[in-house]
């Protein structure tokens, strides 16, 4: 079966230091690290930067979104949509202009967030496969409840990795990218004031290659 990509794995270039580029207008961060010209997108506090121009290798210059300008500093991160073997990566959703085929570690994040967020019940061919995360999301939750809502998330990984390497356990011809060797929880937290539940999901693969998936629900 095909699968169609919905999803676009893009890595994490390394940073080493970030300054503002003073007397600049408009409000500007200078960024150095590695491999800088492969950037194709930076984040300021998770918020695309407006623009961004790199001078080398190892700096680049991006504009602070008009919205995180009298914010403080908390995160910049430099995505680039090269694949690579030992880099750290976060999964976006973006299905694009025209479909294509899926393939690789992208194919196993996909099939593993789709199995997470799907009830058990729901596939008639597989009634018993589903992670339930759908179930979570709606539910009345006050303050207190938050540790078990972020526990029933954790289990939702564990049930669906186990789920997954059971069933493909049962295949032989699975590329070594697209098998699942494990899944795990590194963080996961409730937001009270928007009442999101979000989860910070490592996925590896036979291959050794991994893949950070940020999720919030």
């Amino acid at each position: 079966m095909i699968d169609i990509k919905v999803i676009t794995i893009k890595d994490i270039l390394p940073v080493n230091r970030v300054t503002f580029v003073p007397n600049f207008s408009p409000l500007s961060l200078s960024i150095e690290g590695n491999l800088l010209t492969q950037a194709s997108e930076v984040l300021i506090n998770d918020i695309d930067a407006p623009e961004f121009m790199i001078l080398s290798n190892n700096r680049l210059i991006a504009q602070v979104p008009d919205s995180q300008v009298n914010s403080q500093l908390k995160s910049v991160t430099v995505l680039a949509t090269k694949p690579s073997a030992d880099r750290t990566s976060i999964l976006h959703f973006d299905a694009g202009k025209t479909f294509s085929r899926l393939q690789g570690l992208e194919k196993l994040v996909q099939y593993f967030v789709k199995i997470l967020i799907q009830n058990p019940g729901s596939d008639i061919f597989n009634p018993t496969e589903g992670g339930g995360v759908l179930g979570l999301l709606g539910r009345v939750v006050s303050k207190n409840d938050s540790t078990s809502l972020s526990a029933s998330l954790v289990s939702a990984v564990n049930q669906t990795r186990d789920q997954i390497l059971a069933r493909q356990n049962k295949i032989s011809r699975i590329p070594s990218d697209e098998r699942l060797l494990r899944a795990d929880t590194q963080a996961v937290g409730f937001n009270p004031s928007t009442t999101s539940l979000a989860a910070r999901i490592s996925i590896g693969a036979v291959s050794g290659r991994e893949a950070v998936a940020n999720l919030t629900f």
